[in-house]
């Protein structure tokens, strides 16, 4: 029976939004473009922190991974527009979460910036352009906490809540987006685990505020 199932294990609720719920999602959605626009000006120095372990000082370039590296930035816009469509309650989870994100994230990236020094790249393949082009389209600060690191934790564990077959397919793919983070020398590892410890709390917050309400049940 449904209500002997734990809460935690039960699939999102999936049907289309109200107009109530578009326009919470809406405006969501718009702090969260909002809190973007402050990211450039906050990516520059000086780097108050070192995170660096010797750890770090062994882990090899490996420029193919710059493929998860990038394809988060279509896959965490596909995510959120599926969940508006087909589980606004998870919409707004991950909204929700995203902000709390870029909130914690841009406290330490105004009062404990961090650099993570970048290696040459050699070669002309298309992996070694795509990485010079994230190169030149990101400065080496903004690294702790992560953000691909942490907005891979909310795309992961919301793809469980909306579909746990699907879901852990998506989320082994973000667990590889987090490690790319390290391999192409964007992040050390503090930064990526500082987004995902984040990111986790942040989650948590994101369901707690998004309980579904009786009302939430009735189709609009």
């Amino acid at each position: 029976m449904a209500g002997d199932i734990p809460q935690a294990a039960r699939p999102a609720v999936q049907r289309r939004p109200s107009r109530n719920e578009l326009v919470v999602l809406g405006v969501l959605f718009l702090l969260v473009v909002g809190l973007f626009a402050l990211y450039g000006p906050l990516n520059h120095g000086p780097a108050r922190w070192n995170l660096r372990t010797p750890i770090d000082e062994h882990i090899p370039l490996v420029k193919q991974l710059v493929v998860p590296y990038v394809s988060i930035l279509a896959l965490a816009p596909l995510s959120l527009l599926l969940f508006a469509v087909r589980a606004p309650q998870l919409a707004r989870s991950a909204l929700v979460s995203a902000v709390l994100l870029l909130v914690v994230a841009f406290v330490f990236y105004v009062f404990a910036q961090t650099h993570v020094p970048r290696p040459v790249v050699r070669g002309d393949d298309v992996f070694a352009r795509m990485l010079r082009a994230v190169y030149g389209n990101d400065e080496a600060y903004n690294c702790f906490p992560s953000l691909h690191a942490g907005f891979s934790v909310i795309i992961g564990v919301h793809w469980l809540r909306y579909n746990a077959r699907v879901g852990r397919y998506v989320a082994a793919w973000c667990a590889l987006i987090m490690a790319s983070t390290v391999f192409v020398h964007q992040h050390y590892i503090a930064d990526m685990l500082g987004g995902l410890v984040v990111a986790g709390a942040a989650c948590w917050v994101g369901r707690l505020s998004s309980q579904p309400q009786h009302a939430d049940l009735i189709h609009a």
